[in-house]
């Protein structure tokens, strides 16, 4: 007699299964959206970008927040492929095997459609990515920040970062530099649509070419103001500010 034990399918694989099976093809009623297959509105989002993906993704975040379960199941199907890049990609997972590691940024996936500020209608995608980023490796608290600032000088501490703590074991990549924008945004060094541009062309999983047709910039011109915000910020850092 032999006992065979299974793992459970990872949660990646049970959630797809499920949208094909059960969800993809049925009709709802989303909203002021109308009537679609389920799996018609995710391909809407997908092939879509600018105002038109804004205007399907925040209705259906909206119901989401209203208790509609399809709607946002839409939008985590959305998510997936980004949040099983982000698994790959965060530091502070590296101690999950891979499975785990792409279930818990699916769970930072939901947690950013639950958690979703309603007043930001545009850039929805951007948002959520963001905000999934924010979960999984989150900012130093208020308290943690006024500690570290009465332990070092500011400047410093950026200083640190710029000269190569990126290695330092308990500080990751992301939350050192969401650490530096946040520190070029208290000091005005830059505003908040230039940190937002700065943001998600060195943070989020949105494509160069994509960000800039969205702003109406060619890509060249793109990549050349984000290079001159960042050359702002490093000389800066560089000047002890």
């Amino acid at each position: 007699m032999s006992i065979t034990s299974t793992r459970p399918a990872p949660l990646m694989t049970r959630l797809n299964s499920e949208w094909t099976v059960q969800i993809a093809a049925k009709e709802y009623e989303f909203g002021s959206l109308g009537f679609h297959t389920a799996g018609a509105l995710l391909e809407q989002i997908r092939t879509t970008k600018g105002a038109t993906q804004d205007a399907l993704l925040y209705e259906l975040v909206t119901l989401a927040h209203q208790g509609d379960r399809t709607a946002e199941r839409v939008v985590l199907q959305s998510l997936i492929p980004a949040a099983q890049r982000m698994a790959h990609r965060v530091r502070s997972l590296d101690d999950f095997d891979r499975h785990d590691r792409v279930g818990y940024a699916i769970g930072a996936a939901w947690e950013s459609i639950q958690k979703y500020k309603l007043h930001l209608h545009a850039r929805v995608m951007a948002n959520l990515t963001m905000n999934m980023l924010g979960i999984l490796a989150p900012e130093k608290t208020a308290n943690d920040r006024l500690i570290a600032d009465k332990t070092a000088p500011m400047a410093a501490d950026v200083l640190e970062i710029e000269a190569g703590a990126w290695q330092e074991p308990e500080r990751t990549p992301e939350e050192q530099l969401a650490n530096l924008f946040t520190w070029a945004l208290d000091i005005k060094l830059v505003t908040t649509d230039e940190l937002a541009l700065l943001s998600r062309t060195a943070l989020s999983d949105e494509k160069h070419a994509d960000i800039a047709s969205e702003l109406g910039l060619s890509t060249a011109c793109l990549r050349k103001r984000a290079d001159r915000i960042r050359a702002r910020i490093a000389t800066a850092v560089q000047e002890g500010l």
